[in-house]
């Protein structure tokens, strides 16, 4: 029998990921369907694709909590959403901790199904970003992860998949769970505050240009 992710969870990943697509939907000024779409989208999307691409049951059709847990984030968020995630202290925290809980729930079920330790990186990283590249695109917006510029979003969790996947046999899970969280919260986090961009071709440059 395969063991299972604690559903503690996903359930607060996608409470966090309803408020923040309550965020773009009040920014958007969409109509209250919209608000719940954007926001169910925000936070399922990325488990989604990850089972899509695991070839699995699509958990999130098929668990009694998951759309209830998205909507009522998002609507109920709705009041505060804009302010608590543009927020100078709680915004960064809770765009941090959501990145690095989808890191481990999407890299750590890849695990758990014996995917070996490239395609649980993959599967890790598209868990994380997919939900917000959709909605990117639903709203017309650049995904993040395709911008030349701007603080650490797809590299932390690319960083944090690499390193759950590398030390997965080696250390106990729930400590390589809080780890793995901790270090993506604190690159994207940092990266904000501190104004750090993530590496980008125009990075590449520079440094060819400087060795030349």
């Amino acid at each position: 029998m395969i063991n299972q992710l604690p559903t503690a969870l996903d359930l607060v990943a996608i409470a966090i990921g309803g408020i923040f697509g309550a965020a773009v939907a009040a920014q958007k000024k969409t109509s209250l369907v919209g608000v719940m779409l954007i926001g169910v989208v925000m936070a399922l999307g990325g488990g989604i694709l990850r089972d899509i691409f695991m070839q699995v049951e699509i958990v999130a059709m098929h668990d009694v909590w998951y759309i209830p847990v998205a909507v009522a984030g998002s609507v109920f968020g709705l009041p505060v959403a804009r302010k608590l995630v543009n927020n100078s202290l709680l915004g960064p925290i809770l765009d941090g901790t959501a990145l690095g809980l989808w890191v481990v729930i999407g890299t750590e079920k890849a695990l758990i199904y014996g995917f070996p330790f490239g395609p649980s990186v993959l599967i890790g990283l598209v868990t994380a970003i997919g939900g917000g590249t959709i909605v990117d695109l639903m709203v017309g917006n650049q995904p993040v992860v395709l911008r030349a510029d701007g603080p650490w979003f797809a590299t932390a969790a690319f960083v944090g998949a690499t390193f759950l996947a590398g030390l997965y046999p080696y250390l106990n899970r729930e400590i390589l769970e809080l780890i793995t969280i901790s270090v993506v919260a604190a690159l994207r986090i940092s990266s904000i505050k501190i104004g750090f961009d993530a590496p980008s071709t125009e990075t590449l440059k520079k440094v060819k240009r400087k060795k030349s």
